[in-house]
């Protein structure tokens, strides 16, 4: 009996098991929402091999086991798992996996979700930073934003960035935006590593900056770094290896066609034969290393890193070298209270090369251009060769001084949050931004031109700016039905200690050669201080998530204003309707989302005119006595710009096209300008609210998903962004500004009311007298003469437009990114030419100046050879060039290692790549570089060349590693 029962049971179970690993053939069709079919959907058995895609109908045929599950999985769209419990039929419909208008997006003191937006805000996240060659995070900004304009100061290791966001503010202020890392606001970002960022968020209109009041003028960039999560710990190795090298050679004359040139102007020359564009650019090289580890306990998360990044520049000896540490944390101490640290640690450590100067004064890279080829690098004594004129060539110029800079940055932030109710918050911060820097200048009493005739120099000076900031926020959010209420509170005290000391010496030796005692300079330690206090407030409103509402208000006042200016009051509003949501829109099988959205809103800028301008200041004399420097100003108060902005965001074709249009008017009024006081006082400028600016812009973005198959994707990011700027007064004494000054030659650059900053103003380049070969200039004021009153303007450094175009495509585990950046539209002056094509003197000179004039009755536009005269050079239009540009600016290939390498292997990523920086570059202009600016690229002066170290082409090769 017992034996039968045995039986039955066994039976039973096996046919129990038969029967759930019975396969079934399952067929049906995906649709999304609106019940259109589906194509390229993978529909798998979940823990099993079996697989296959939908076809162009969205139907699919599978067999699988009658008791597992189908997972439903396709980009852009929420996965789905369904049982098939023996049905044969499956259907579904895969709702839109919409995370792009669900992004969380840090705004000022807060975040909110992109779809709630209604200020013109945009953001970045870590995949657009990670795998450059960059040492300044602001570098990946470029081309990814519209509106956001980032240009390059020069090509060398460390070099300034400047960005500049929907056009200048300002003539003599800053018109660089104000910089918040997790929640420590600067003036400057350069220190932050690039790979501990999580996003960059921009803020652009003034609505969106107006919670940052006077900070706010130029716009705002949020920075998030990277941090911890709960869970194992997190260990993340990043590293790359590199090359680069200058994209373009210029073009000069040989040894015997410099002959001929010499003989010419009746200069001498050598025997030698040296290319000095050889001897002077190189190769360099770039590496980075990077550690991170990143965790959770109990009731807190904490993120570690620690990197060192090297830059060797393509013009030796030029290098920088870059320590950082970053470390972020939070911890619950109740379920009320948090604690909130960040710091972040850089020393930097680099050589330089002097640029942005001829090869009179010591510019390396015009020394390479113009040194004659017929001179070697060494006399026989061992000192550096001299050029003909008394100047330095560009190795004695490059190495025949010691010139190094030391920085140490940190920032770092404590606080702790509490949470009053589930609705109210407080947090409260204190937050240090302290710099130290180092210069050492040494200058050999021998080996140079420069050194032998000053007999040795040696200077060194320190700086040291300490900016510590404690802000106290209330924070208030409900929800109550279809309404959403938010709202904040806080005040804020700055303040900023600024030191500087000097200490300059020369002539160690005497005429003989003898070493004495030597001259020390008098110099005055420099010290300044500022402190701002602040009352702000927000609020939010949104119904239904389509009616959208927000207000903020901020009143700052500022110690660099007397009394009765001291505060300023920065009002914004701002307003969205979600078309989308209304019931004639909420079926449509096209239009995902529509938002249209509108805002005003008035910011202040204080910065660039220095912590003491409105008191009446005196100098030290050298009679030990005090002079009249600066007279007092009280009504000096700030600079005021109001901007207004109307958007619209577009969602299409199941979240697949994402387009973005922004059009804004800004007016900057009582411009911080600096004045020419009356001659009868006998003193110079003084800054003061005499003027005011406009910009006016369009801004479009598109992003799209091209393909979405389960092993090939490829989507493209495209921005554009037109943005004309113009001077509207200068108040009733001042008729003009000059910048953008030249050796020996008349500024570039004039500001003037009813044109845009960086107007070059000169004379207009005729051609060339057939009969003398003498340059022709237009006599504009026809007198008979050309004299300076024949000067006029001559174009626009301000581009027409900026875009940037990316591409990022995946097959299987390979990836490929391409992103090209361009600039269309502007002028550059190109100083460098001054110097390439003056044919003045002994220096060598471009090729060009193979057609200069020679014979009478000869027809060329290159004026002939004119010794020890600057007339057929004079800054004029023959200089201005079409600066427009279209750059490959990075491309990287990529293999991701799949799931099964990496258990093996026990990691979590494992990702080798290989990138290219500035690989090709499309422009008409002559120079070495078109994204060159001698002075600052978003001041009045842009655009102007001389002898700027350009930007290098770079490869690397790298790999990321997660455990």
């Amino acid at each position: 009996m017992r034996r039968k029962i045995t039986l039955i049971i066994t039976c039973l179970l096996f046919s129990i098991t038969v029967a759930m690993a019975q396969d079934v053939q399952i067929k049906g069709q995906v649709k999304d929402q609106q019940g259109l079919p589906l194509p390229g959907v993978s529909v798998k058995v979940k823990g099993g091999s079996q697989g296959v895609v939908t076809d162009a109908n969205g139907a699919y045929t599978l067999t699988a086991p009658a008791a597992s599950t189908l997972t439903f999985t396709s980009i852009g769209y929420t996965a789905i798992e369904q049982p098939v419990n023996n049905r044969t039929t499956i259907s579904v419909n895969l709702s839109d996996d919409n995370q792009q208008l669900n992004e969380i997006i840090v705004v000022g003191y807060g975040t909110q979700t992109k779809k709630d937006l209604t200020t013109a805000v945009v953001s970045i996240s870590s995949k657009d930073i990670e795998n450059q060659p960059i040492t300044n995070p602001m570098q990946a900004l470029q081309g990814k934003a519209a509106g956001v304009q980032v240009t390059s100061q020069s090509g060398k290791p460390g070099a300034g960035i400047t960005v500049s966001i929907r056009g200048n503010t300002s003539i003599t202020a800053s018109n660089s935006p104000l910089y918040v890392i997790d929640g420590v606001t600067s003036r400057d970002a350069s220190f932050i590593n690039p790979n501990d960022i999580e996003s960059m968020t921009i803020l652009k209109d003034a609505s969106a900056a107006a919670i940052y009041g006077s900070s706010g003028a130029n716009g705002v960039v949020l920075i998030t770094t990277k941090k911890g999560k709960q869970g194992k710990l997190r260990v993340g190795f990043n590293a790359f290896t590199g090359f680069s090298n200058f994209w373009k050679s210029y073009d000069v004359l040989n040894r015997d066609q410099y002959i001929n040139l010499m003989n010419e102007l009746g200069y001498e020359y050598g025997n030698a034969n040296t290319d000095w564009q050889k001897e002077t650019f190189g190769t360099g090289t770039q590496n980075s290393y990077q550690v991170s580890l990143a965790g959770g306990v109990k009731g807190g998360e904490y993120y570690f890193s620690s990197g060192y990044q090297q830059d060797k520049g393509v013009v030796a000896p030029a290098k920088l070298d870059r320590y950082t540490m970053n470390f972020s944390g939070t911890q619950k101490l109740t379920s009320w209270f948090k604690l909130i640290g960040n710091a972040a640690l850089t020393f930097n450590k680099s050589v330089d090369v002097p640029d942005n100067a001829g090869i009179a004064r010591g510019g390396v890279i015009l020394g390479a251009l113009t040194a004659p080829p017929t001179i070697g690098i060494y006399e026989p004594n061992g000192s550096y060769t001299p050029v003909p004129g008394g100047y330095e060539h560009p190795i004695g110029s490059a190495f025949g001084s010691r010139n190094q800079n030391r920085e140490f940055r940190f920032i770092g932030a404590f606080g702790g949050e509490v949470n009053i109710t589930k609705d109210l918050s407080f947090k409260s911060t204190i937050s240090t931004n302290l710099k130290q820097a180092f210069y050492n200048y040494y200058l050999d009493p021998y080996k140079t031109v420069y050194g032998r005739t000053e007999r040795g120099i040696y200077n060194n000076n320190r700086t040291k700016d300490n900016v510590w900031l404690n802000e106290n926020i209330l924070n208030y959010n409900k929800t109550v039905g279809k309404n959403v209420f938010g709202a904040i509170a806080g005040y804020t005290i700055q303040s900023s200690d600024y030191n500087y000391d000097n200490y300059s010496e020369s002539r160690f030796i005497d005429t003989q050669g003898n070493n004495i005692a030597p001259s020390v300079a008098l110099t005055v330690p420099q010290r300044s201080q500022w402190s701002k206090r602040s009352y702000l407030g927000r609020f939010t409103y949104a119904y239904d998530s389509k009616y959208l509402f927000s207000s903020n208000f901020r009143a700052d006042g500022s110690s660099r204003f007397a009394k009765d200016q001291r505060f300023g009051y920065f009002p914004s509003f701002s307003a969205g309707w979600r078309i989308s949501g209304e019931n004639f829109l909420k079926d449509s099988e096209t239009i995902n989302d529509l938002k249209i959205r509108g805002s005003w809103g008035k910011v202040g800028n204080d910065e660039g005119i220095g912590d003491y301008a409105y008191m009446k200041l005196y100098q030290i004399t050298a009679q030990n006595s005090y002079t009249l420097s600066q007279p007092a100003n009280e009504y000096l108060t700030w600079e005021k710009t109001t901007q207004t902005n109307i958007g619209l965001d577009l969602t299409m074709f199941n979240n697949r096209v994402t387009f973005t249009a922004d059009a804004y008017i800004k007016k900057t009024n009582d411009l911080l300008i600096n004045v020419q006081l009356p001659p009868s006082t006998a003193l110079g400028t003084q800054a003061q609210n005499v003027g005011s600016m406009e910009n006016k812009g369009l801004e479009f973005a598109l992003s799209t998903k091209n393909f979405q198959r389960p092993n090939f994707t490829w989507s493209t990011d495209l921005n554009i962004s037109f943005n004309r700027n113009k001077v509207t007064s200068l108040g009733e004494t001042t008729k003009s500004l000059n910048f953008g000054g030249l050796y020996e030659r008349d500024a570039a650059v004039r500001v003037e009311t009813g044109r845009p900053l960086g107007s070059f103003y000169g004379y207009v380049f005729e051609g060339v007298n057939p009969n003398n070969g003498n340059a022709v200039y237009t006599d504009l004021n026809n007198d008979g003469k050309i004299d300076a009153n024949d000067r006029t303007f001559l174009g626009s450094a301000q581009a027409k437009f900026n875009y940037g175009v990316n591409n990022n495509l995946t097959l299987g585990n390979w990836g490929l990114s391409v992103f090209f950046q361009g600039v269309q539209g502007n002028k550059i002056f190109n100083a460098s030419r001054i110097e390439t094509e003056g044919m003045y003197d002994a220096k060598n000179q471009s090729a060009v100046v193979l057609n200069r004039w020679t014979t009478p009755g000869q027809i060329t536009d290159v004026p002939r050879a004119l010794k020890q005269s600057s007339q057929n050079s004079l800054t004029s239009s023959r200089f201005v060039e079409n600066g427009s540009y279209l750059r490959l600016k990075t491309a990287t290939f990529s293999y991701n290692f799949g799931a099964t390498t990496l258990g093996k292997w026990k990691m979590d990523k494992l990702m080798v790549f290989a990138t290219g920086y500035n690989i090709l570059t499309f422009t008409k202009y002559t120079g070495l570089d078109p994204e060159v600016n001698r002075y600052g690229a978003n001041g009045p002066d842009m655009g102007v060349d001389y002898g700027t170290y350009p930007q290098a082409r770079s490869f690397l090769f790298g790999i990321n590693v997660g455990f």
